[in-house]
Parts: C-alpha cells; sequence; structure tokens
C-alpha cells in the first residue's frame, strides 16, 4: 500500500494536461493543490457493488465525490467546469459532485491525484480506489479473479476509512492549506478574540501537526466525544492571524467560506488595533458574528442583517483613533510606552551570532543579567546594549 511521496518541490513548475470527454484539459498547479486539499477534507472515494450477498455482486459503481451545501453548489459548477467531466445532483440543501465513468475515472481522476496525492488519511482510500479504476482498464474486474480482488479492495477501504492515520510528515503548500481550510476550518472566535480553528477525526493528527508547523505557531489539543475522539488546532496569536492568516487567505477562495472570512478579517482588524476595547468594538463585533459561518446559510432561519448597516458601523469604528498603537510591529496602548499585555517571546543575539529565545522581559533579564528597564528601552527603540541586539518574536512568515 505504501507509494513514494512527492513534495512540491520534487513537482516540476508546469501544468498537467488530461483528456476529458476527448478534449485536452491543462489544470494549473495552484488549482490542483486546492482541489486535492477541499478533496482532503470534503471528498471521497468509493466503491459500490450492487447486488452484493454472499460475496457475489451484479455491478460495480466506483465513484469520486464532494458533498456540499446548496449554497455552494457554484463551486461544484466551478469543479465540473475545470475537469470539465462529472454530474451533479441536489437533494434539498444539499448538492453532490460525482464523477463514476470510466474514462474519467481513468483519464482525469487517477492522474489528477497521482499527480499531486492526498495529504490526510483519504490518501490510503485512493490507493485502494486507484487499483479498482485500474482493474476498468483491461477489463479486468470482469475476470472470476478480478471479482474476487474488487470484493477485498470494496471491504479493505471500508477498514482504512476506520482505521488508517495520515502519513507523519507532510509539506504544506498554501493553496493546498486554503483548499483544506474551506472544507474543514472555520473562521471563528472564542468570545472577542478570533482564532482560525480546524477540527477533525484523531487519525488526522499527524496532518494537523503539518499544518501547524506551517503556522509555527498555534495550540493542537485532542478532545473525547460521544461521537469519537478528535484533534483541534487553534490559531490565534493575533500577530500570526493579522501579518500571516489575513494574507494567505485572500488569494483563492472559492466556496462561501470565503465570505465568512471577509467579515472575520474586520474581527481580526477591531481586535488588532484595539477597537474591541471600545463598547462600539464589542457591539460591532457580536453584530458581525450572528451572520457568519452556520448563521449566513441560506437554510438557517438567523435573522439576516442588511449588511450596509456592518458596513456603516465598520466605517465609523475605523474613523476613531484606535486605541493600539503599532511600532516596530509591536502593539502599544496609545500615546504611551506600555506594552499590549500579550505573550511575545523575546529574541536575544549576541555578536557570535548565538541566539536565544525567552518568553518574558523578566526571564531574559534573569537569565542575562541586563535589567528589564535597559531591554525594554532596546525592544522599543531596536538599539543594541552591550554585546546583545533584543527584538520581539511576532512571526511574520
Amino acid at each position: 500500500m505504501k507509494k513514494e511521496d512527492k513534495t512540491s518541490n520534487q513537482i516540476k513548475n508546469s501544468s498537467l494536461i488530461v483528456k476529458s470527454n476527448n478534449k485536452s484539459i491543462k489544470l494549473d498547479q495552484n488549482f490542483i493543490h486546492w482541489l486535492v486539499g477541499f478533496t482532503d477534507a470534503e471528498g471521497n472515494f468509493n466503491i459500490s457493488l450492487k447486488g452484493l450477498k454472499n460475496n457475489t455482486y451484479n455491478s460495480l459503481i466506483l465513484t469520486y465525490q464532494i458533498d456540499l451545501h446548496i449554497d455552494d453548489l457554484q463551486v461544484l459548477e466551478y469543479i465540473k467546469n475545470k475537469l470539465n467531466c462529472g454530474s451533479i445532483s441536489k437533494s434539498g440543501d444539499k448538492c453532490n459532485y460525482f464523477v463514476n465513468d470510466q474514462k474519467s475515472l481513468i483519464n482525469v481522476i487517477l492522474p489528477l491525484f497521482n499527480y499531486m496525492e492526498l495529504k490526510s488519511s483519504k490518501y490510503f482510500q485512493y490507493l485502494i480506489f486507484e487499483k479498482a479504476v485500474k482493474m476498468l482498464i483491461n477489463k479486468e474486474h470482469l475476470t472470476p479473479k478480478g471479482r474476487l480482488n474488487i470484493l477485498e479492495y470494496y471491504k479493505e477501504i471500508k477498514i482504512v476509512n476506520m482505521n488508517t492515520t495520515a502519513r507523519e510528515y507532510m509539506e504544506i503548500n498554501e493553496y493546498w492549506l486554503i483548499g483544506f481550510t474551506e472544507g474543514d476550518a472555520t473562521f471563528s472566535t472564542n468570545k472577542l478574540v478570533p482564532r482560525l480553528k480546524f477540527e477533525n477525526h484523531i487519525k488526522e493528527l499527524n496532518l494537523f501537526k503539518s499544518i501547524l508547523n506551517f503556522f509555527k505557531r498555534g495550540n493542537l489539543s485532542e478532545s473525547k466525544r460521544n461521537t469519537g475522539e478528535s484533534v483541534i488546532l487553534e490559531i490565534n496569536n493575533i500577530h500570526v492571524l493579522f501579518n500571516t492568516v489575513l494574507p494567505l487567505y485572500t488569494k483563492f477562495m472559492l466556496t462561501k467560506k470565503s465570505l465568512d472570512f471577509v467579515d472575520w478579517s474586520n474581527i481580526v482588524k477591531i481586535y488588532y488595533y484595539g477597537y474591541h476595547t471600545l463598547s462600539e468594538g464589542i457591539e460591532l463585533i457580536n453584530l458581525i458574528k450572528s451572520q457568519m459561518n452556520n448563521y449566513r446559510l441560506s437554510s438557517n432561519s438567523a435573522i439576516k442583517i442588511d449588511q450596509n448597516i456592518i458596513l456603516e458601523k465598520l466605517n465609523y469604528i475605523f474613523s476613531l483613533p484606535s486605541p493600539y498603537e503599532i511600532k516596530n510591529n509591536i502593539r502599544f496602548i496609545r500615546g504611551t510606552d506600555k506594552l499590549v499585555s500579550e505573550k511575545l517571546n523575546i529574541i536575544v543575539e549576541d555578536i557570535n551570532g548565538n541566539i536565544q529565545y525567552f518568553n518574558s522581559i523578566w526571564d531574559c533579564s534573569l537569565q542575562i543579567n541586563i535589567s528589564r528597564k535597559i531591554i525594554k528601552n532596546c525592544l522599543i527603540t531596536g538599539r543594541p546594549y552591550k554585546d546583545y541586539t533584543f527584538k520581539f518574536d511576532t512571526y511574520i512568515k
């Protein structure tokens, strides 16, 4: 089952050309990365056997599919048009994109997911699916031996779906991450504090560690609920959110989550500049939250507020002097040299290039025997002291 991993560095910087419905289709890498990430979050590879009884069956159906809320129908239409294959079905508030015809599976789906590998535990689901699809090429699935193999694949893919964990380390690409986020993360808040939150089954723990490695900041935890064990990754460091997350997700988003991101971006800015310390800021954050995520869905009966009202309130609050001033990417209480209370690591480098990290000015002062007042002054002004230079580690990717 093991297959050689391909990192983005091993893949040539070129588009993938596939043959879809007798037409050559060029798929650019950014779209492929996005679709693979989206599939890791929302897609599935299924082996269905019709008339299965006593290890015999009447017909075989192999399907690649993505299920979404009806509000994201246009995303499935976009994918269908890009791949030039597949169909879309609708039922109630759900819509489903699926590819199950032999030519499209062989000429589009397999080349795509072999060119750019899945990173979640679905990678192992795909490997079994791939073996089943390849049997279609020479009609091996119609032979007695082939039918037995298909039965094994049918059973194996169910076991893999339940028990297989993601591989230990994978290099994360920005467009893959955007696709995965659109399917498996939320732009939300914890009370007033903005956060980017990922949550999935515990079998994706290794994948979440790779995502954490991408951001360099975050809180990774495990949770046990009635529905089973899950892994949660929260990114809530305001400097990472403002300097890394905001620029990242402006690049390429297709689902309704792009609307959540726009609203959430305003919450991040309100919090970063300290407007959340004002009553108007608190009111505005709560108002924006009342329109985001599931509250935004057309199937949700929550009261929809005129966006012009929110826009007017945003324009007003941003016209006020911000409670925080930003100096060298560090937040200060406006009109003072008092730092905003937050956890910031201190980076100290000596004349020989040796670097030390400290969790606070107090800890730094104790270890290198320099007063806190001097260290704080050096952090604010950027000036060195004796053989040391000091700076805050706000981490800008």
